[in-house]
């Protein structure tokens, strides 16, 4: 039996869904609207890494810009790569970047380094019983998946580079920013969207040692 595809439309791009990966939704457009703003920064031949890439959203929408010139999808569910390679097959036409697919658990199997670095991190603190607990569950605390990858990240980081991770209000949110602090990274900026019982918040973070370079 195959999954049951579904789809949407974002900027352009065809989306495909399925109810085996997390579906996009407010939180990934918040992320794609910080994500244009960083891309516009950051001038061309930008190389991105999508974290936890699901459908593939954010990866695909930086590599419909023209200053990117590679996307690296890493997700560690195979049914997200599954659908994450079908996307970029069908939306080959308006991508710019190369684009390149791999299994990964976090950084565990990502080479290289990157401009940005995306991750819609799973952030809530309930829900680890549940078929997509993968896409949401972020630990007890609703954010150790997200304190893990952030003391990761700055080894995959270029020089000048950023990352923009998204989170929520009902996590941790203090613990995650010592934790950023002391991976030697700070919140350069954040923005907020309210929904029915919690904030959604995208940090732009940056590495320390850039500051004034």
């Amino acid at each position: 039996m195959t999954n049951k595809i579904n789809g949407m439309e974002y900027e352009g791009l065809e989306i495909l869904t399925n109810e085996k990966v997390y579906d996009p939704a407010e939180d990934s457009i918040l992320c794609a609207e910080v994500i244009s703003g960083e891309l516009e920064k950051l001038g061309g031949s930008v190389r991105v890494l999508d974290m936890g890439c699901g459908s593939g959203i954010l990866g695909l929408y930086a590599a419909s810009k023209p200053n990117v010139s590679a996307v690296v999808f890493a997700d560690k569910d195979d049914n997200a790569i599954e659908l994450c390679r079908r996307n970029i097959e069908t939306n080959r036409d308006m991508l710019y970047a190369q684009c390149d697919v791999v299994k990964s658990d976090l950084f565990s199997d990502v080479t290289g380094k990157f401009d940005l670095i995306l991750f819609n991190s799973p952030y809530l603190p309930e829900g680890k019983g549940d078929k997509l607990a993968n896409a949401w569950y972020g630990g007890e605390s609703g954010v150790e998946v997200a304190i893990k990858f952030v003391k990761q990240a700055p080894g995959f980081m270029e020089e000048g580079g950023e990352i923009v991770l998204a989170v929520s209000s009902v996590g941790n949110v203090d613990m995650l920013v010592d934790e950023v602090i002391g991976a030697g990274l700070y919140v350069a900026s954040e923005r907020r969207s309210s929904m029915d019982f919690e904030d959604i918040i995208v940090m732009v973070i940056s590495r320390q040692d850039y500051i004034g370079s």
